[in-house]
């Protein structure tokens, strides 16, 4: 499909947002500029013919070796992952599919590796968190950052899954607070060496790696002096200080995987062991956590996908008072909302995973949203799940239970949701804050003023006499894309009020940037839907029964939009808080009260 003049006015509105001319980095941060960047996820970036092919060709393969080697019930209950199940995933290749064929790899495109692992989660969602757990974020930074000597050593190993990796960030004091975490490297000149002490925890593979990514401060020269600034290093158990702790760490879900306590002591590292830019671990570690969020939205799905196809099964078979269980209203609304949001990450998911094969510098806030959104769909897909099934979902002779402790760790791990939807707020509000910073400041010159106030006041009223255009083919999605429209300017214009409105307070208010984050996550989700829809309209047998659940899900959405709207004008936040504020202060004074007695 060709780009129109619509897409053409769209883009170049988005390009003109940003005073300097440039294009906008993102099409979620573009969100909170009012814009909607078609050219970005219309039409429905899927993959080519070949590929789409070999993939399929793939995931045949690791279904047939599955039904014979994986068995997740008897992983969960032994809590452990047997080697035959991991040499089995290093034979397919499914352990190197990102590697490059000239180190081992399959070079498999995130829209195929995001299938290998939708896979495997329909089994085992321990197994694809191990899988996870060493390709996405344990090897990715290798991948990415590592010199040619560092990949020639290590890659072809990952590849074959002969060495296992994983990434070592969170530590006692530090989880989602990448740049907080406390384990340093000092540089020794007479041996050219680093030398590590702290420790790390809940780490996923900790204990079975061959190679880990670890993250901890250095001394780093800046302008201003030496700073402290966070450096990757590739590690190898074998190094003399290196110590698992514990690797029997007992867990409620996800208990096939081996999650280890490390620690170092006087641990020497060359420095050839550095990882991308001395002090540009940061970067490293919040570009690598992007890609693991990726896969973490496949797994979601293809958990999903199984609970739904059970449901929907269960509820045509099973009779309660001379009917189907699928003949009572409030089952059917489970079914509805369950089929609408499985297809909204489905859609989400390969969306983003095709940003990523179509080479997008900046995903970090799509990467986040697909996160949050699937983790918890997947929770009250879970829990609707359990509701349909009754008391059989109870009882560990049925999947539903072991999955219900899995799903508990998605919305927990790479990032808690909670910090992500703060993210997601904070993130997106920081254009539109300092493009009205720059307003604010050039006041105080009048004259230099006038060119940036000009443009800003244009851009103001492009928006009020023209909401951004959803471009879809089909007919039958007008009026959800008129409607996506509407919502995008509305939302551009509820960033730029609450900027205003509490200027650099904003940042501090979770609460709002929640309401954002909420808005965004639906912004981006519904997008995904519609694009795919209008994509596919001619490719899919089960075309009508994924149009009915892609409709639905908007409705879903754009009702989330207008509550979170309606949220930024008016709440009970400060009630909210102070109620917050006196539990905290009583429990405070009864720990010193307990302190001080004799």
């Amino acid at each position: 499909m060709q780009m129109d003049r619509t897409q053409e006015k769209q883009m170049q509105m988005a390009e003109e947002l940003l005073f300097s001319g440039q294009r906008l980095p993102s099409f979620a941060k573009a969100l909170y500029h009012g814009v909607f960047d078609a050219s970005r996820v219309m039409p429905f970036p899927l993959p080519d013919d070949a590929e789409r092919s070999r993939v399929e060709t793939l995931t045949q393969q690791l279904n047939t070796w599955a039904d014979e080697a994986l068995d997740p019930v008897a992983i969960d209950r032994e809590a452990s992952i047997p080697d035959q199940v991991i040499e089995g995933l290093g034979g397919l290749g499914i352990l190197g599919s990102t590697i490059p064929k000239d180190f081992g790899g399959l070079s498999l495109s995130q829209f195929g590796y995001c299938r290998t692992v939708e896979e495997i989660a329909r089994r085992c969602s321990s197994t694809a968190l191990f899988v996870n757990a060493h390709q996405s974020i344990g090897m990715k930074a290798l991948l990415l950052f590592g010199t040619k000597e560092q990949q020639e050593r290590w890659l072809p190993p990952l590849a074959r899954g002969e060495v296992l990796a994983a990434f070592a960030l969170t530590e006692p004091n530090a989880g989602s607070d990448a740049a907080g975490i406390e384990t340093r490297a000092v540089y020794d000149a007479g041996r050219d060496v680093y030398v590590l002490n702290g420790k790390k925890q809940w780490i996923t593979n900790g204990g079975i790696a061959g190679i880990l990514t670890v993250m901890a401060q250095t001394e780093v020269e800046t302008p201003r002096g030496l700073e402290d600034r966070v450096t990757a290093f590739l590690v190898t158990p074998d190094m003399p200080g290196f110590r698992v702790t514990d690797v029997a760490l007992e867990k409620v879900g996800m208990r096939g995987t081996k999650t280890a306590k490390l620690e170092f002591t006087d641990m020497a590292v060359p420095s050839a062991n550095i990882l991308g830019p001395k002090g540009g671990g940061l970067k490293v570690a919040l570009t690598v956590l992007d890609f693991g969020r990726t896969t973490f939205g496949a797994g979601c799905t293809g958990n999903c996908k199984v609970m739904l196809e059970d449901s929907v099964a269960h509820a045509n078979s099973r009779h309660q008072f001379e009917r189907p269980l699928a003949s009572f209203g409030l089952v059917k609304e489970k079914l509805a909302m369950m089929a609408a949001l499985t297809y909204a990450m489905d859609a989400a998911t390969y969306l983003t995973a095709g940003l990523l094969d179509r080479g997008e510098d900046d995903f970090m806030l799509e990467t986040a949203i697909l996160k949050v959104f699937a983790s918890e769909c997947q929770w009250r897909i879970c829990y609707d799940t359990m509701q349909i099934f009754g008391g059989r979902s109870f009882f560990t002779d049925r999947p539903y239970e072991r999955m219900m402790r899995d799903a508990r760790l998605n919305t927990i791990g790479e990032g808690s949701n909670e910090v992500l939807r703060a993210f997601i707020g904070v993130v997106g509000l920081r254009d539109p804050a300092m493009q009205l910073k720059t307003i604010a400041d050039a006041m105080d010159r009048p004259w230099s003023a006038v060119g940036p106030a000009m443009r800003f006041g244009t851009t103001l009223m492009r928006r009020a006499l023209q909401r951004p255009t959803v471009p879809v083919d089909s007919p039958r999605l007008q009026r959800e894309g008129t409607q996506l429209a509407r919502y995008v300017r509305r939302f551009g214009f509820a960033v730029l009020r609450l900027i205003v409105r509490h200027k650099e307070d904003v940042v501090e208010r979770q609460l709002d940037c929640d309401r954002l984050a909420t808005i965004a996550i639906a912004l981006y989700t519904s997008a995904a839907v519609i694009s795919r829809l209008d994509a596919t309209a001619s490719q899919s047998e089960s075309y009508e029964r994924d149009l009915a659940a892609g409709k639905l899900y908007c409705t879903h959405a754009f009702g989330e939009i207008e509550r979170a709207l309606k949220g930024l004008a008016s709440n009970h936040d400060v009630e909210i808080e102070a109620v917050a504020d006196r539990y905290s202060r009583a429990a405070a004074d009864t720990g010193n009260q307990n302190q001080s007695a004799p």
